[in-house]
């Protein structure tokens, strides 16, 4: 099974509209990849989703929470990574994903996509993992 990281502008994304990343949240709600997170992640995913020009409401945000821990794998990342993102918050990414053994980061951010891999960790859209998931399950 795929093991991916959603960063921050995934989830959000996903709340707001029926997407490629929505998609790609429902296969992980679905089971059918496995969604890695860590407390930093869903943190950031709060402070962002909670900002007034998203309009959510509190609650909606708690249970989308709720729901995304219940199916995810919450990792604790035993290493912080440094001076690889030009965005530093976006470390907490790679931190999760390397310790949850993920084989992809799927994100929305230009600068974190400019990586492309790290560790052996490919880093796509969630468009990309889309369209490659069904041939790279089977690798």
């Amino acid at each position: 099974m795929l093991r991916v990281v959603p960063d921050t502008n995934i989830l959000i994304s996903a709340f707001m509209t029926e997407g490629n990343e929505y998609r790609l949240m429902e296969k992980g709600f679905k089971k059918e990849v496995l969604l890695i997170t860590s407390l930093a992640i869903i943190e950031e995913f709060k402070e962002v989703a909670l900002r007034p020009r998203f309009g959510f409401a509190k609650e909606d945000i708690d249970d989308f929470i709720d729901a995304l821990l219940e199916v995810s794998e919450l990792v604790i990342p035993a290493q912080r990574i440094t001076g690889i993102c030009r965005d530093s918050d976006d470390e907490k990414l790679l931190e999760a994903a390397e310790e949850g053994k993920a084989n992809y980061v799927a994100s929305g951010d230009k600068d974190l996509l400019s990586l492309r891999s790290f560790r052996g960790i490919k880093i796509v859209t969630a468009a990309e993992l889309l369209q490659g998931a069904e041939k790279l399950g089977r690798r």
